[in-house]
């Protein structure tokens, strides 16, 4: 299975299929990156660990408030 797509399962019909997230977390060099696999570019900045909550997040609900607090605790970890 893809890095970038999950398992999504229909209760009713019993059927599965491959859905791709939008946003995942990409090696590079000295960290991770956020790919947006709809925009075909980075999204954000830089990050030495892996931002699996922000990723969760923008990958789910995508509420702004959660986003931007987020955004503000990663960029404080690299100071």
């Amino acid at each position: 299975m893809p890095s970038d797509a999950i398992l999504v399962a229909d209760g009713d019909t019993g059927e599965s299929w491959l859905a791709k997230r939008r946003y995942v977390a990409r090696g590079v060099p000295g960290g991770y990156r956020i790919w947006d696999n709809k925009a075909r570019r980075w999204w954000g900045d830089h990050y030495e660990l892996c931002p699996d909550d922000l990723l969760a997040e923008l990958n789910g609900a995508a509420d702004p408030a959660r986003i931007t607090a987020l955004l503000k605790r990663y960029r404080s970890l690299r100071r």
